[in-house]
């Protein structure tokens, strides 16, 4: 290839079927710093650069449109993000013209003759991009002589749809396709109206012959680096730029810092001659939005890997509890890891099945009824648990001197009930959940990951504590489960168990309500502060039986002093948006497409692709000012009832 299709200037990355992609990279400030050259901008990549000027132009004036239009079909609360100084960024298009646009030429060549159909395992598995969104061009392929062939058969794109199956999508070779990627779930609430979903998507490129490419580029939106997270994704309050900063140390220097790898960019690497838009490094596969070694990772040992599991007759592919393969475009609280699954498993497209009851009956679980089960008759001191739950509290002579008599009341179905004693160490993850000590009470036990638990036998109150790293319940101490420790000569023995401190405890549970009671002056290995105050975090489920998440409805941090039963809440469910306007008439879409550049195989092409892509992207673009765009999303939450909760029961222990 020529000199600005080879290394350094393009970054090279083999993928399992035997295809090599080729990367040009450059990327787009935003304000005065503008479109940014390619990192050696000599010989053939000068001219390359001057032919394809026009062109990133013609796309960044439809990004623009783009993110303008889609602002306004949106509605959510203000400021959507905030920066450091206190700038805030309002909207959609405050956002993405604020941010940072990574750009890149791809030339994606093989020379094997294998069949991308759909039995063939594709090149990229279903994924998607951690950027706001992407704007690309449908892929075009080109021969040895720098010659474009519109009618060559350019791979097969699918995309995955909302209840877990896969579309192959075919583009109109003269428009520019956007795909939203993870990063819209960090900028928009998850309150947004109308609901969006990122797209993942796979590619299965074909045999390109000697000296062919297929090319393609794309333009991926970012935040804009000065930005804060949201709390509600990080309570440490880092910007977007210290976020890729940190990743980028991590991905040099070894050390990982999990929240940012959890919430960053799947990007192996983000230095400026590479930087990768989805692609993980071999040995990682991109899981639950970021890549993940397959061998260990953040100290828990999968030890799988594309060749064990092809020993095995198996696909190594990122799954639930459940073998479900991962799908980004179903959003729900995830536990994905690295798996070896059989050929044609089932994508996520479901939650866990529901309690029996669920949701419950308003007209039979109605307000007189909630009042009469959580009064606190004889209790001193109560507050409320948001807006569903009571804690109710005395202050008692107990088995070793003084005690807290407690019972924690909750408006729904019982899948668990659970407060405790926050981690007020500094960088305590999850606002101060990871690391804590807690007392749940379960509605059944013999818990499996597949099964949940068996709600056949009697449920029990114990005290746990919560992983510092991994929140899932299977990581916790005193669960009882397999250790998934890596390196610590603990993998496969079960998680060390921890004292019952907790007496005087029963269970009181209906088809609408439930409740745990019970006595403790420590909890696990953490002491209450009678004589003063402490931090208690509460979480409930009302949904399942698979010791679950809590969603953000039902969980919540209250100071409490004991002794006085003065309350000061520190985190609150945040109140529901108003009800949005009734929809505009919708407006007739566009035809799906995306053309396709790249330079990263063959410089001398440039000139005419461009020529012929710029009239289909001029098209689009003024398709934009007319108003021809249109959003929708959508969601698929299949429910099953296969349990059966000890609804309607009291149990004393």
């Amino acid at each position: 290839p020529p000199a600005c299709a080879a290394p350094p200037a393009a970054a090279a990355h083999t993928f399992p079927d035997g295809t090599t992609r080729r990367t040009l990279a450059t990327h787009s400030l935003p304000g005065a710093g503008g479109v940014q050259p390619l990192a050696s901008a000599e010989g053939e990549c000068a001219a390359f650069e001057r032919a394809a000027a026009p062109f990133r132009a013609l796309v960044a004036a439809a990004t623009n449109l783009f993110a303008e239009r889609l602002s306004s079909s949106l509605r959510a609360r203000a400021p959507l993000l905030v920066a450091e100084d206190g700038t805030e960024f309002n909207s959609l298009h405050d956002v993405s013209t604020a941010g940072e646009h990574l750009e890149h030429f791809h030339a994606y060549t093989r020379a094997t003759p294998s069949s991308h159909g759909p039995a063939s395992p594709p090149t990229i598995d279903l994924h998607t991009d951690q950027g706001i969104f992407i704007a690309f061009t449908p892929a075009l392929m080109v021969s040895a002589t720098g010659e474009p062939d519109a009618a060559a058969d350019a791979g097969r794109f699918e995309v995955g749809l909302a209840d877990g199956s896969r579309a192959e999508a075919h583009f109109d070779p003269d428009s520019l396709v956007f795909l939203l990627g993870d990063g819209i779930h960090q900028v928009l609430p998850k309150d947004a109206a109308p609901r969006l979903r990122a797209a993942p998507h796979a590619l299965s490129a074909p045999p390109t012959g000697a000296g062919g490419a297929r090319a393609w580029y794309g333009r991926m939106v970012l935040p804009p680096k000065e930005a804060v997270i949201p709390a509600s994704l990080s309570e440490n309050r880092k910007t977007f730029g210290t976020l890729r900063a940190i990743m980028v140390e991590a991905t040099l220097g070894g050390v990982e810092d999990p929240e940012a790898m959890s919430l960053g960019c799947s990007a192996p690497d983000l230095r400026p001659t590479h930087r990768e838009l989805s692609a993980c490094e071999a040995g990682t596969i991109f899981c639950w939005n970021r890549c993940m070694n397959t061998t260990e990772d953040r100290g828990v040992w999968y030890g799988v890997s594309d060749e064990i599991c092809a020993e095995q007759g198996k696909q190594l592919q990122c799954t639930d509890v459940r073998g479900h393969i991962y799908n980004s475009s179903y959003d729900r609280h995830g536990d994905y890891n690295p798996n070896c699954v059989a050929p044609g498993a089932p994508h996520v497209n479901s939650d866990f099945p529901t309690l029996p009851g669920f949701p419950t009956d308003p007209e039979v679980c109605n307000q007189e009824a909630w009042d009469a089960f959580s009064a606190t008759d004889g209790f001193e001191f109560s507050t409320a648990l948001g807006p569903r739950g009571k804690l109710m509290w005395n202050v008692v002579e107990g088995e070793g001197g003084p005690a807290i008599e407690s019972k924690m009341a909750y408006n729904g179905l019982f899948g668990y009930t659970s407060w405790g004693l926050r981690n007020n160490a500094l960088g305590a993850g999850k606002n101060g959940m990871q690391g804590a000590w807690v007392a749940m009470a379960l509605p059944g036990d013999d818990y499996t990951l597949t099964g949940g638990l068996n709600l056949s036998l009697p449920g029990s109150i114990l005290p746990y504590q919560i992983d510092e790293v991994h929140s899932r319940f299977r990581y916790w101490k005193g669960s009882g489960q397999p250790d998934s420790a890596a390196n610590q000569g603990r993998h496969g023995e079960p998680i060390p168990t921890v004292p019952d401190t907790l007496y005087n405890k029963s269970i009181h549970a209906t088809g609408c309500f439930s409740s745990m009671s019970f006595t403790a002056s420590v909890l696990g290995e953490e002491a209450i502060t009678i004589d003063g105050s402490d931090n208690v975090i509460w979480a409930a489920n009302v949904e399942n039986a698979y010791v679950e998440s809590h969603g953000r409805s039902n969980r919540g941090i209250v100071v409490i002093e004991w002794r006085t039963g003065a309350t000061e809440f520190r985190d609150y469910p945040p109140p529901p948006l108003p009800a949005p306007p009734p929809p505009a008439p919708p407006a007739a879409p566009p035809s799906s497409g995306g053309g396709g550049l790249s330079a990263a195989a063959i410089g001398g092409i440039v000139g005419g692709v461009v020529g012929g892509l710029a009239v289909g992207l001029l098209a689009y673009y003024c398709g934009l000012k007319a108003g021809w765009f249109a959003t929708a999303g959508d969601k698929t939450a299949a429910k099953g009832a296969s349990y059966q909760p000890r609804q309607g029961t009291e149990q004393r222990m």
